[in-house]
């Protein structure tokens, strides 16, 4: 499972203040998107104008330098520096599933009792 890193002490940086709690909602909301579809950060517009005032909140994510326009979506910035990348998503997957296999075969081959 991927999850969406925020940081702890957002409540009391500028940044999110200059945002606003609405477009703050719009980044977590697009956050958790983009981490579970793995993304790399990249926000589909349409996603952004699904939600109400979506492209506006978009505008604000930008003016406080959370979120750079790409085209007509939107892109995190610094996604990689606080977020795991598709490939370590993948890789944390795969390990998973063998560590799994491994106790399944393990579990299987153990006579019982």
């Amino acid at each position: 499972m991927a999850w969406f890193n925020a940081d702890d002490k957002m409540h009391s940086h500028p940044k999110p203040r200059q945002a606003g709690l609405e477009a703050m909602g719009l980044w977590l909301m697009a956050g958790t998107y983009c981490s579970d579809y793995l993304t790399e950060g990249l926000v589909p517009g349409w996603y952004v104008d699904s939600w109400p005032r979506g492209h506006r909140l978009a505008q604000q994510l930008v003016t406080a330098r959370f979120w750079e326009p790409a085209g007509t979506d939107w892109q995190f910035l610094s996604w990689t520096e606080y977020q795991r990348t598709k490939e370590q998503v993948e890789e944390d997957r795969a390990k998973a599933r063998a560590r799994q296999k491994a106790w399944r075969d393990k579990r299987r081959d153990k006579p019982d009792g």
